[in-house]
């Protein structure tokens, strides 16, 4: 399984029983409702050993698109994530979508592993 669906299963777990959706991509403007979406920004080779990486550091980051106050949902997420191995919190931001008029929070997070 690959990192991108342990992600996506590690999320769906957290907000289905939330009634929140959560996808790979970027906002749906068709949802109404609060959604929370997840794209890979850059990935880096690291420990290297007779010029072979011995690990990847890939930086994702977890949008969550909402109407109301996101804090208790990023704590969610946040717990999620850490369910995984070697997933550390980076940073976030609070944004809003002046074309759509929503709250944008933004959660980076690194996932190191090793190379296979």
């Amino acid at each position: 399984m690959d990192i991108i669906e342990k992600i996506d299963i590690a999320l769906s777990n957290a907000l289905d029983p939330l009634n929140i959706r959560s996808f790979y991509g970027w906002y749906d403007e068709d949802i109404n409702g609060t959604h929370v979406t997840f794209t890979l920004i850059s990935d880096l080779d690291e420990d290297y050993a007779d010029d072979e990486a011995e690990s990847t550091t890939t930086l994702f980051q977890v949008d969550i698109w909402s109407k109301e106050n996101m804090e208790e949902l990023k704590k969610t997420i946040k717990s999620a994530m850490k369910t995984l191995d070697n997933c550390t919190y980076n940073s976030g931001a609070d944004l809003y979508e002046n074309d759509t008029k929503i709250y944008h929070k933004a959660l980076r997070f690194n996932i190191t592993q090793e190379v296979t």
